[in-house]
Parts: C-alpha cells; structure tokens; sequence
C-alpha cells in the first residue's frame, strides 16, 4: 500500500497547484509557504515530522497557534532548524494576534480543500468548535494611524541630514501614489505616462491581485508636484528599498525620519498582552504602511461620495457610478490633499504651465 503524503508536503503542493492554476498570486503563495515552513519546524520539534494531515488534530492545532506566536523563544535551542533563514526573516518576537489569525486562515483554507476533496473526513478546525474557533482565527485593529496634513507639510518642509534625504524621498513619493510597497519598488519611469491634458500620472497593475483580478486594468494616479521633483531627481532609484526589515531597512529609518522632523503626537496602539492601549509616539509606528494610510485619509477628507451627502444609501451601486472619478478631478483633489499647485508637462516631463 502506498504511503499518504506527509502533511507539510501535501500544504506545499496545495501552495504550488493553486499558483499554477492561477487560483491565488506569488505573494499569496510565498506567504503559504512560509506559514508550511513554520509548519514543518513546529512538526520538527515535536517529534512528528511524518504525521498525515488525517493525523492532525485540533489539540495539535491550538499548540501550532501558540507555537507561531513565539517561535522566536525557540530559536537559540534549535538553531539547526533556522540556520537557512537570514536574520532579517529569523524569528525574534512575538508575533501580534492579526499576524497570527491571518496565517491561520491560510491553514484553514488548506484543511478545508482536503475536506472537499475527500482527503481527510475532518478538518481539524472543524473539531474546534465555535467558541475556540473564533478565538483562533480573531483580529484586532487599532484605530488607523496616519499623517496629518500639518504633519506631512512638516515633513515635507524639513531639510533633513544627508543619512535620512533618500528615505524622506522615498516615504513622500509613496505618500503620494498610496501603493502597497511591493509594488512601490517595482516602479520605474517605464510607469510614467502624460494625459492628453498634459498631467502627469503613474499607472500600475497591483501585484497583489494580478494573478486574480479579472481584467488587466491599471491604477492610474496623478503625479502632484512635489512627486514629480522627487522623481526626476532620483528616476525611481532609491537603495533603501533593498531592505524594507530589519534595523538599517527602510521602515526602520522611516522611523527615524519622523523622529527627527518632530512627529510625536501620542498615539494609542493595543497591547496584546496587557490587553490595554500603550500611548506612543506617531514615529514608532512609521513604517511604509503609514504612508500608504496617510494617502488614503488624505483623499478621503477632499471627496464626499454621494451617500455621505445623503443623496443615496451606503453600498449603492448608484455611488459607484455616478462617483467615477477622471484622472484630471482626481488631479484637482490630489493638488488640494497635498497643498500643491497644479501644472502642466510635455510628453518628455518638461513643465510648460503652472498656476
């Protein structure tokens, strides 16, 4: 008789089918794979390297829960086990609960495909019940975090030393475009396009749902002044991104940008183990997410959808139409979000209008 597949090489397969079909993208992918490394390392430990996905069960489960919220306690005693793993990468805290439930979902969605497939009777997630379930896979968020626009104006206005000028570039240019950072250090002036207005604009396909979404449409964002400087000056070079972790990377040194330019509004963030808000400085919580928020807020204070103005319901398929927003409104909001002057370019980016 045939011996089943191991569980960890049956999670991997799962990963690699599903990115073959097309069913999720590479970043989803990674992600899996990382979750089924953490899986084999917590199989490892525990003596059960060959267990089958029938073989494990819900009391299993809760302790791979436990496991991947401190597996970094586990490092110095099976150092053999994260010798391949560079230090950027190598656990070295607890991890926090939304980190943990969103890995956990990976899992489940893995268990509940051999549920469908007839591979296992059970998903062990299933053996939980509702109570410990909803516990496993909660979330918690702090209220957002953001820039506000007297914030980003002092940052912007701040003439910063020579070690913090690139990462000041960069953290304005993504506070500009709000992307994600894995598609922020794709970019290059290749993703450059003028309008027929003359505006400048970058357009990208977000990798995150490439793979998935149905049609090939790009994100198309106008380029406020400011970003156009930054990008003519630097044309989308910025070393700091090589490293985006770690204590010289780049969210650590957007920390320190924001601690030199004086961003230190209190700011509650939740503490998972004391279960009460810790009040901290904004610049401890500089990262490239922050930047990302903060375009987000931005917009959102300079457009009021039509529901807000209650002329039709939240969620109506009205708001979405009759709201669609050409490249040069958006233009006209970006310039007043961010406190710039509108202009005009030529194809090669040359300036020939400005107000």
């Amino acid at each position: 008789m045939e011996d089943k597949p191991n569980l960890v090489t049956l999670f991997r397969q799962y990963a690699d089918d599903a990115l073959r079909y097309r069913i999720i993208g590479k970043k989803r992918h990674d992600h899996i794979i990382v979750v089924s490394d953490k899986l084999e390392r917590f199989l490892t430990i525990k003596g059960l390297s060959g267990i089958t996905a029938s073989e494990f069960s819900d009391s299993l489960l809760m302790e791979f829960r436990n496991f991947i919220f401190d597996e970094y306690k586990f490092v110095d005693e099976y150092r053999h086990l994260y010798q391949k793993i560079n230090s950027h990468n190598k656990p070295g805290h607890r991890l926090s609960i939304n980190t943990v439930s969103s890995q956990m979902k990976m899992l489940q969605t893995f268990f509940t495909e051999l549920e469908n497939t007839d591979v296992i009777v059970k998903s062990p997630f299933r053996r939980l019940g509702k109570g410990r379930k909803r516990l496993i896979l909660r979330t918690h968020y702090d209220d957002p975090v953001f820039l506000r626009s007297d914030e980003f104006q002092t940052i912007l206005s701040t003439d910063v030393p020579p070690a913090l000028k690139e990462t000041k570039d960069a953290f304005l240019l993504l506070c500009a475009f709000g992307c994600r950072i894995g598609d922020f250090m794709c970019m290059n002036m290749h993703n450059i396009s003028v309008s027929r207005d003359g505006i400048p604009y970058v357009h990208y396909i977000p990798h995150k749902t490439a793979d998935v979404q149905m049609n090939n449409r790009e994100i198309e964002t106008p380029i406020v002044r400011y970003a156009l400087d930054i990008i003519l000056r630097t044309s989308f070079k910025f070393s700091i991104l090589r490293n985006i972790y770690g204590r010289t990377g780049f969210n650590n040194k957007i920390k320190e940008l924001l601690q030199f330019c004086g961003i230190n509004r209190t700011v509650p963030i939740y503490n998972e183990e004391t279960r009460q808000n810790d009040y901290i400085p904004l610049y401890k919580v500089g990262s490239s997410k922050l930047a990302r928020k903060t375009h987000v807020d931005m917009m959102n204070k300079v457009q009021i959808n039509l529901y807000a103005a209650g002329l039709h319901k939240a969620g109506s398929t009205a708001v979405y139409r009759y709201t669609y927003i050409e490249l040069k409104d958006r233009f006209i909001l970006m310039n007043v979000a961010f406190g710039q002057k509108p202009y005009r370019v030529d194809t090669d980016l040359n300036i020939i209008e400005e107000a």
